[in-house]
């Protein structure tokens, strides 16, 4: 019996799939584990009546390590993911965790209150809430 034979792929699209995953591993980032530069984090971007909220994924963040500036059209979020101190490793089998810095702007479609701004973490979440800027669309004016 081949001992590789139930590892080998079978298909055009299973070959595909494998050598998609070799060559998304072989990245820069993942050959320089200890210090780089992660992608921007995801983010969720909701608006209601009176708010623009925005949820960030940033799980194994410290909060005490996160910036937060706000702008009048802008948001930018930066901070630092550690990697894990193990001083012991003599080999690592398997690195899709990402380490290192990050920033990320996102555009406001709106016009938002920049000085009643707040933010949290919770959960692994930053979550980010922008009160809109409010404007009345129609007054009366008195006659005199």
């Amino acid at each position: 019996m081949d001992r590789f034979k139930k590892n080998k792929p079978y298909t055009f699209s299973d070959l595909e799939r494998h050598l998609g995953r070799v060559l998304s591993h072989m990245s820069v980032p993942r050959l320089l584990p200890y210090h780089t530069v992660m992608k921007a984090p995801p983010a969720d971007m909701f608006e209601t009546s009176t708010e623009i909220i925005i949820y960030m994924e940033l799980p194994g963040v410290d909060p005490d390590q996160i910036s937060v500036v706000a702008e009048p059209d802008s948001i930018t979020i930066s901070g630092e993911r550690p990697a894990p101190a193990l001083a012991d490793t003599t080999c690592i089998h398997q690195l899709e965790i990402e380490h290192g810095d990050f920033q990320r702007t996102i555009k406001i479609p709106t016009a938002i209150n920049i000085s009643a701004t707040t933010s949290k973490c919770q959960n692994g979440y930053l979550i980010i809430t922008l009160p809109k800027l409010q404007t009345q669309s129609r007054i009366k004016i008195e006659v005199e």
